[in-house]
Formats: C-alpha cells, sequence, structure tokens
C-alpha cells in the first residue's frame, strides 16, 4: 500500500499505520476522528477501534503464551530436580526412586503441554471472532470502492481474501500478520474518503 501524500494529520497518521502499524498512532487517529464527528468519522473511529484492540490484545497473547511455556518448564525442571534430590538421598534403592520421580516429571510436562495448549486454543477463538468482524467491514468497504461488483463477485473477493485465515492449520505469526493486513486495507478503506 502506498502512503497517501494528503498532508494533513489524518493523513499523516494513515500513512503511518499503514506503514507499521502502532497502537499510539491508532490511538492519536482516533482522535482526529472525534474531532470530525461525522457518519463516516465514527465509521473509520469504530475499524480504528477493533482494529486497536486487535493490537492491544495480541501483544497481552503474546506474552501470555511466553509465561505459560516458561511456566511449563520450570515446573518441569522443578519437580525432576526434587525426584533427583530424593533419588540421591534415598541410597537404597535410587533406581526404583528414578523410574518414580520419571513417572511425575512425565505427568507434569504433559500437564503443562495441555495448558498451552488450551492457551491455542482460546487465542483462536478470539481471531476467528476479528475475521467475523472483518468480513462485514471488508463488504461494507467494497461497497463504496467497488460499487460495480455484482454480488457473487462481491462474495468471492472477500472469502478469498478471508478464507486462509480460517484454515486451522495457519500458524498464528501469519495469521496474525494476514489480520494485520486487513486491518489496514479497511482502514484505508474508512479513512481514505475523509482525506478528499
Amino acid at each position: 500500500m502506498s502512503e497517501p501524500t494528503n498532508a494533513s494529520p489524518l493523513g499523516a497518521l494513515l500513512g503511518r499505520i499503514l506503514a507499521a502499524p502502532a497502537s499510539a498512532d491508532l490511538w492519536q487517529l482516533q482522535m482526529e476522528l472525534l474531532a470530525r464527528g461525522d457518519a463516516p468519522a465514527l465509521a473509520a473511529r469504530q475499524a480504528a477501534g477493533r482494529f486497536f484492540s486487535f493490537l492491544q490484545g495480541l501483544e497481552s497473547k503474546t506474552a501470555s503464551r511466553r509465561a505459560s511455556r516458561w511456566g511449563a518448564a520450570l515446573g518441569t525442571a522443578a519437580v525432576a530436580s526434587v525426584g533427583l534430590q530424593e533419588m540421591l538421598a534415598e541410597q537404597a534403592d535410587p533406581l526404583r526412586r528414578l523410574v518414580a520421580s520419571g513417572v511425575t516429571a512425565m505427568l507434569d510436562v504433559g500437564a503443562a503441554v495441555k495448558s498451552v495448549q488450551a492457551w491455542e486454543i482460546e487465542a483462536a477463538l478470539v481471531y476467528y471472532d476479528v475475521v467475523w468482524y472483518l468480513c462485514g467491514e471488508l463488504w461494507d468497504v467494497s461497497l463504496t470502492g467497488r460499487p460495480e461488483l455484482k454480488l457473487e463477485e462481491r462474495q468471492a473477493y472477500v472469502d478469498q481474501l478471508l478464507k486462509p485465515l480460517i484454515d486451522k492449520s495457519l500458524g498464528d505469526a501469519i495469521r496474525s500478520a494476514l489480520i494485520v493486513r486487513l486491518f489496514q486495507v479497511v482502514l484505508a478503506g474508512r479513512v481514505s474518503p475523509l482525506l478528499a
């Protein structure tokens, strides 16, 4: 996407968001749109708000995932070290003690893995909610930008953009990047008419 050449604060903010989206720029964009106060500005502000929330949620979920993985690794290491200490202290039958502590460690690893999987399922639900929202926004933006499209063509275009995001095999990093890009498209479609 090329950066708008409009030198207005609204145009400059949109240009920065299209180049490298940041929560601070979206917040400032909201202030500019509030100052306008008309219906097109309201629609743009709602899109900016969802984009802002998505970026904030993405940062939070990424930090949460990291913490979950570290917690799982540390918990497993703690169980293993306790088992090793008990085995060394119990000289009578260290092999039996090693096997027993190994079973405990494996159960802890299994619990940690399930905890991380639960996080992944919860994160996926957030993605699907955003995709639902983007579907409506892309449709509305296309009505303005490409009014000549027939219903079937419009459906095909929107479906083509969103279909990869519904694919369960798509990795989180790629899904997030695609969602960010679609938010940029929607925001450009909502803000560009305000720059005229």
